[in-house]
């Protein structure tokens, strides 16, 4: 293993964050944990540790400071580890921008679709121009829940990971500083790939939509993978998929189908997505969110699916069946998501050219 680095601060007390966080603590690294929203952080400080629970063992780990003064967090760091919903990393980078450094790192995990691209023009729009790296995962690393207030359960890790940066010929900075700790980050060409790659938008929304009724009155709950995604869900998954597909394709990102990431990223089988799935033991344990109000629709439609369909418009690839899930999911959840999602115009790609929209995804630098 190569030498940690000293300290990486990790903004996020969630599943995600609390996971990354408690994992690198038990590999002897030194973390900074935290959340703008200090009642996610409550029980881990009266506690004075997270317990991780991963491959049936319970480890105690204390962070080396846990807050909710994010300029506290990043002083002096290398590496900062973005671990929220992508609805907030907007607000994030708002909150970051006064305290960045230069030779700073910036990971989000994930970004689903152009996050990179969107923390950068808000920190720029905040006066921020630090030489910083900023950039983004493809999915988070983890199969993981916080089972209480300081306890975090990880299921699964992945065994490969794409990650991209702005700008793009910086990432082997970024995963050499990452491998003390994660050597499953694959580095691609530049964040068009990761934003394409974005799976949370197609085995998030939809199976949501598809069981709402099942959501709303079974008390009981069920597995999210393994009962919400039937046979009928997994074939309207792929018919999606293929848009997705498609739109990566025009702007030259050459990613994985959801049936074949699967294979990829954990120890799974079968012939079809349907099989692929419920083969994924990694998935056993993640049960169906018990309200409609959600992150797999509020998160993943504005920052995933508005941001492919929106980006498919540039190089006039239809998108039909993600424009519908779009529509529908405005008019039940009374929210315009293109509005205020990752649209052209709020990620300034507006009226831009292809070739302009690459380089911008390349460099962080618009030539039209």
């Amino acid at each position: 293993m190569s030498e940690p680095v000293d300290t990486i601060a990790v903004i996020g007390a969630g599943n995600g964050g609390t996971a990354i966080a408690a994992h690198i603590l038990s590999m002897k690294g030194n973390v900074n944990l935290c959340d703008l929203f200090p009642e996610y952080l409550k029980d881990i400080q009266e506690a004075g540790y997270i317990n991780l629970n991963y491959n049936g063992t319970d480890t105690k780990v204390k962070p080396s400071l846990v807050t909710s003064n994010i300029g506290e967090a990043i002083k002096g760091v290398k590496i900062i580890m973005i671990v929220t919903p992508a609805f907030t990393h907007k607000m994030i980078a708002e909150a970051c921008s006064e305290f960045l450094e230069d030779g700073q790192i910036i990971i989000l995990n994930p970004g689903r679709t152009a996050g990179a691209l969107e923390f950068l023009n808000t920190i720029r729009s905040h006066g921020c121009n630090k030489d910083v790296i900023i950039a983004e995962t493809q999915t988070l690393i983890y199969s993981c829940r916080k089972t209480n207030g300081n306890s975090v359960s990880i299921y699964g890790i992945k065994k490969s990971v794409d990650i991209s940066s702005i700008p793009s010929s910086r990432i082997y900075e970024v995963t050499k500083a990452l491998a003390p700790y994660y050597k499953q980050f694959n580095p691609v060409p530049n964040i068009a790939w990761t934003s394409f790659s974005n799976i949370g938008s197609m085995f998030h929304p939809i199976p949501v939509l598809l069981n709402i009724g099942r959501i709303e009155s079974d008390e009981q709950g069920f597995k999210y993978y393994w009962e919400g995604i039937s046979p009928t869900v997994a074939e309207f998954i792929e018919i999606v998929d293929k848009e997705r597909l498609s739109v990566a394709k025009a702007f030259g990102a050459d990613i994985l189908s959801a049936k074949d990431w699967l294979v990829k990223s954990y120890d799974t089988y079968g012939e079809t997505l349907y099989e692929r799935i419920n083969n994924n033991t990694a998935y056993k344990d993640i049960t169906a969110p018990k309200t409609t109000q959600v992150r797999y629709v509020i998160e993943d439609v504005p920052t995933g699916l508005v941001a492919i369909s929106e980006l498919a418009k540039a190089v006039n690839v239809q998108t039909p069946n993600i424009d519908a899930i779009i529509d529908i999911s405005s008019s039940i959840y009374k929210i315009d998501f293109r509005e205020s999602g990752r649209s052209l115009k709020n990620l300034g790609l507006e009226g831009m050219s292809k070739k302009a929209i690459l380089e911008y995804f390349e460099s962080g630098e618009n030539i039209d």
